[in-house]
């Protein structure tokens, strides 16, 4: 017999207290409640909510928990909590009805829409655990601007839930695909036993955290539904607050062979998109809602790549090319996609060095494309995009945002640009005849956002402007977008041009500068029934060869080093002194002159064009201890050079 204390506390809110006297018979389990019917200092007024980082504070509440018996401390606990609610819906969309009943899912926090841009994450494949690799991770996805992290069940260790509560980062579980547990007619008596309590140890070590939004009880299938019962009334046992779905495929089917989903398709694409595929609308996977879906072939910088390829085995790509690829199909194992995609879109390479540029001009757009697509797209049918995959877990050349050594590259900074939370957006003339393309606004940010002004300028290869028109007075919803307007087709100008898109806020302070290369021919996929969504096939291809033929553009650079906090920042200027554009330029920060990238770093912005005449800064962030002191630029057309860091 004794008491059961609580304390619920928080800085600037007054504390919480409720007690429960109690007694357990000997070897007894109890699970003891505290209902704010009974006790009424639980029912909380104006509370601090838990937000996700993008749309306010994860405002969190201590609790402590102690057993007293005869006036002595018998236990004691401590948790960390969030106060929010999570509700989950589907929508109405209905132009696949081939997907099966219902509409697409989404989710609202704390009775808001959520519009997820996130990505799927996997541990070290030896399951190091390194809490400050894991904290490295986080910090990259808020730079990014992603929004929700999804696991298979691979869990390493709670240290990373623990800093995504604190860090606001909704995140998604559930078992794994492609092994026993979705092999359910060969399960035996134990995995039927082994199963469920499984499910009961994930979920209490899940259970307290704000930052866990939804639990998958399937992922490329649906569980029986025997089983699927015993999992729902495990969910419902231990008081499973949060969103539930049974498989996040759209491809499971009852005894019937009728299709049976939750709302999340999970049709890829796994090879590389034009960006035509994601704002055409033509293409299941490019609007409602998806699991995963990216870029798989994935080519790191030649940094990354030269740490596990060995040197005589670079050039030409050959089998310890292939070690480190996908297996899931043979052009996956074999990096047929992103070959085929530089060599028809950007021309063959002679070398490595050339072929890891173009690749990465590749994955850039691609990416981009993706997630502008579920931000400047309507919310009616556009609800989250998870991006396949995060990070890797072992050195890779398997679709990745964030390669094994942490360094970024151009798919990074093609996400990081397409995550802005308010931005300005180029359709690539995706809809009707392709004989206009959209510009549009949108507004992640978690208010609406008026007094915008649009400047959309065209040049053609040699630097010449073609067209400038500007939108004034714009008006931003949250999560909404706006069409400011349309562009013609340029004909007279060279092969591939480039559209330049910026916005401004309401006092002219300029927040994002996009720039797009646009080919004069069109890539198209042709009919979205023959598009597999492994390997890649289109009907015609974009040239963007002409990219090849650009004149070289030294950009004069100074990089200066200051304090911030725990933290350097370098400010790099890139002034372009010609009358030729400056294109896909990459800035790295060394510590020797030849020596490699430091790593982990952040940039706000990267591969980045300078136009002629003009100036741009962009910043560079290390930890205190790196010793930050060159300079290194080099880009599509820009030859690479070296600058010392002014300390």
């Amino acid at each position: 017999s004794g008491t059961l204390k609580g304390t619920i506390s928080r800085q600037g809110k007054p504390a919480i207290e409720f007690d429960q006297s109690l007694s357990l018979s000997p070897g007894e389990t109890r699970e003891v409640a505290f209902a704010a019917e009974r006790y009424s200092a639980l029912v909380v007024t104006n509370p601090d909510l838990w937000w996700p980082y993008t749309m306010g504070q994860p405002n969190l509440y201590d609790l402590h928990l102690e057993f007293v018996k005869n006036q002595k401390l018998s236990d004691s606990a401590h948790i960390r909590f969030g106060i929010r609610s999570i509700t989950q819906h589907r929508d109405q969309d209905e132009q696949f009805p081939d997907k099966g009943k219902g509409g697409n899912f989404y989710l609202q926090v704390n009775g808001r829409d959520f519009r997820v841009r996130g990505a799927d994450y996997t541990p070290d494949l030896l399951y190091r655990y390194d809490p400050e690799r894991e904290a490295e991770i986080l910090r990259y996805v808020k730079d990014l601007g992603m929004n929700m992290l999804r696991w298979e069940s691979k869990i390493s260790s709670e240290h990373i839930v623990e800093l995504a509560d604190e860090e606001g980062i909704p995140l998604m579980f559930g078992w794994m695909c492609c092994n026993q547990w979705e092999k359910w007619d060969q399960w035996s008596a134990e995995d039927h036993r082994v199963a469920p309590e499984s499910l009961r140890s994930q979920i209490l070590m899940l259970r307290p955290h704000a930052s866990i939004f939804i639990w998958a009880n399937g992922s490329d299938g649906r569980p029986p539904d025997p089983i699927r019962k015993e999992y729902h009334e495990v969910l419902s046992e231990l008081h499973w607050q949060n969103a539930i779905v049974d498989t996040v495929s759209s491809f499971a089917k009852d005894p019937q062979g009728e299709r049976l989903w939750d709302g999340v398709n999970m049709e890829g694409p796994y090879s590389w998109r034009p960006p035509t595929y994601w704002f055409s609308g033509k293409y299941v996977p490019s609007r409602g809602s998806s699991a995963e879906q990216g870029d798989n072939e994935h080519i790191p910088t030649l940094e990354s790549l030269k740490k596990f390829i060995p040197a005589d085995k670079l050039w030409p790509i050959n089998e310890a090319w292939y070690f480190h690829a996908g297996a899931g199909t043979a052009g996956s194992a074999t990096l047929a996609n992103i070959q085929k995609v530089v060599n028809r879109r950007y021309g063959p390479s002679n070398n490595v060095e050339e072929f890891v540029r173009k690749a990465q001009l590749a994955h850039y757009e691609d990416t981009r494309a993706q997630f502008e697509d579920f931000a400047a797209l309507p919310w009616a049918n556009h609800k989250m995009t998870m991006y396949w995959m995060l990070n890797s877990q072992w050195p890779s050349l398997y679709g990745h945002i964030i390669d094994y050594y942490l360094k970024p590259d151009a798919s990074y900074y093609g996400a990081k640009k397409g995550l802005r939370p308010l931005s300005v957006v180029f359709d690539a003339y995706a809809t009707g005849d392709h004989s206009n393309a959209k510009v549009i606004v949108f507004n992640q940010t978690p208010a609406d956002v008026q007094g915008l002004r649009v400047r959309v300028r065209v040049y053609d290869l040699n630097g010449k402007v073609r067209d400038d028109r500007s939108s004034s007075d714009i008006q931003a919803p949250f999560n909404g977008s706006t069409d400011v307007m349309t562009l013609p087709r340029y004909p007279q100008s060279s092969p591939v041009f480039f559209v330049r898109c910026e916005l401004f806020d309401n006092a002219g302070k300029l927040l994002v500068d996009n720039t797009y290369w646009q080919s004069q021919k069109d890539d198209d996929m042709g009919d979205r029934k023959n598009d597999s969504n492994q390997d890649l096939e289109e009907a015609s291809w974009a040239d963007m060869t002409a990219l090849n033929t650009m004149p070289q553009v030294p950009l004069e650079v100074k990089a200066e080093l200051t304090a911030i906090d725990v933290d350097k920042q370098v400010a790099i200027q890139l002034h372009n002194p010609s009358q030729h554009i400056a294109f896909f330029g990459r800035a790295t920060i060394s510590s020797t002159k030849d020596g490699n990238e430091i790593l982990p770093i952040l940039y706000d912005d990267n591969y980045v064009t300078v136009y002629p005449g003009e100036t741009i800064e962009i910043h560079g962030t290390v930890s205190k201890k790196d010793d930050a002191r060159w300079i290194r630029v080099e880009g599509n057309n820009i030859p690479m050079l070296s600058s010392r860091i002014e300390q």
